[in-house]
């Protein structure tokens, strides 16, 4: 009987799903049909529906509104143990549902990337005859929150050794630390257009740099002040506007105007996202894990719009410090210059030729096989 393996993402953002999506995709092609496997948004699907829309629906507030998510996180690292408590009393009844689950599913694997899944299956671990193996996978790259603090897994993976040496300076054991390189989807570097087809299909504009915006749900207010700066450039701008289907037919509208300098091209949610960031020469993004290792995978110069937690800062420092890009936060005077500097002079071959001297590796088939490793060890 082939063992099973779940992975517990909450489909709150790219950082907790994309990570759980490339390590799987990993699995089955590394080792394929050697175990069952089954990607869940896991709150949502054991059927505590409500409490995961209200979650769902606050941490998408609160990543637009970022000075009010920075003051809750700074003052969460105070009274972190005291919130994980107050979080247990709100979610039992997403705690029972693990537990049943447990029982009935009997996975020997489950691979957490939420806390508060990760919270779940622990409590349902400690009080079921059903111990499957834990591992619990940080999705922040450097920095991170209390509630990421939790003991009771059988191993802890992370991305960077200053997140292994803050974890170690809370006194959490060693030997359930383990570090890999940032995983993204194999697939996600496999293009099956050429570039020529791909802007062709676009009606990217040849004589001019290309320039993706990707700002995710919280960059709406940002793209409303940056456009109307971005359309006097030389540029073709696309935009991606995700699932809000009313924000690109308004773009369309007032960029329509082929009078205008820059070729602005909106998009509404792709699923090519690896498509435009390999045609793009440079990409204006939110400092989010997911997306800013996704971009730096292909190497192209970021532009940072601004933060919407604490521990996206450590990713523009790094960005910024390794000259692999810049921050312009949303202001538009600031992004405009930016540009010009890039655009003029070998400024954009500098920030390209950085990736050069900054070793960019792929976690997934690692993390892949040390998931196999474990589970060969538990035979």
């Amino acid at each position: 009987m082939r063992k099973k393996i779940i992975f517990a993402m909450i489909e709150a953002g790219g950082g907790h799903k994309m990570p759980a999506k490339a390590v799987s995709e990993s699995i089955e092609e590394l080792f394929p049909g050697k175990y069952e496997i089954r990607i869940m948004d896991f709150m949502k699907e054991l059927g505590c529906t409500a409490q995961d829309a209200k979650h769902k629906a606050l941490w998408q507030y609160l990543l637009s509104h970022p000075k009010l998510t920075k003051g809750i996180q700074t003052f969460d690292f105070i009274t972190g143990p005291l919130n994980i408590q107050i979080y247990k009393m709100y979610f039992a009844p997403f705690y029972k549902k693990a537990l049943e689950y447990l029982r009935e599913e009997r996975p020997d694997l489950v691979f957490s990337s939420h806390y508060f899944n990760t919270m779940a299956l622990s409590y349902a671990r400690k009080r079921n005859e059903v111990n499957p193996i834990l591992v619990n996978y940080l999705t922040e790259i450097f920095d991170f929150d209390s509630y990421w603090n939790l003991r009771d897994v059988d191993y802890y993976l992370v991305t960077s050794k200053q997140a292994q040496k803050k974890l170690l300076r809370k006194n959490f054991p060693k030997d359930k630390l383990f570090v890999f390189p940032y995983p993204i989807r194999n697939s996600f570097f496999r293009l099956k257009r050429t570039e020529e087809t791909i802007r062709r299909s676009l009606g990217i504009d040849e004589s001019k740099k290309t320039l993706l915006v990707a700002l995710g749900g919280e960059g709406i207010g940002s793209l409303h002040k940056i456009l109307p700066v971005l359309s006097i450039l030389p540029l073709n701008v696309i935009v991606v506007t995700g699932n809000n289907q009313a924000l690109k037919l308004e773009i369309e509208q007032k960029h329509r105007d082929k009078r205008q300098n820059a070729n602005i091209i909106p998009l509404g949610f792709v699923n090519n996202f690896n498509e435009l960031i390999s045609i793009s020469d440079i990409c204006y993004i939110k400092p989010g894990p997911a997306t800013t290792w996704e971009v730096m995978s292909y190497k192209k110069p970021i532009i940072f719009n601004k933060s919407a937690q604490l521990c996206e800062n450590s990713n523009i420092k790094y960005v910024c410090e390794n000259e692999l890009g810049l921050y312009a936060g949303s202001n538009p005077k600031k992004l405009k210059s930016i540009i010009n500097n890039l655009l003029n002079g070998s400024a954009l071959e500098k920030y390209k030729a950085s990736y050069d001297r900054v070793n960019i590796q792929n976690g997934s088939d690692r993390i892949a096989k040390f998931i196999d490793a474990v589970l060969e060890k538990d035979s």
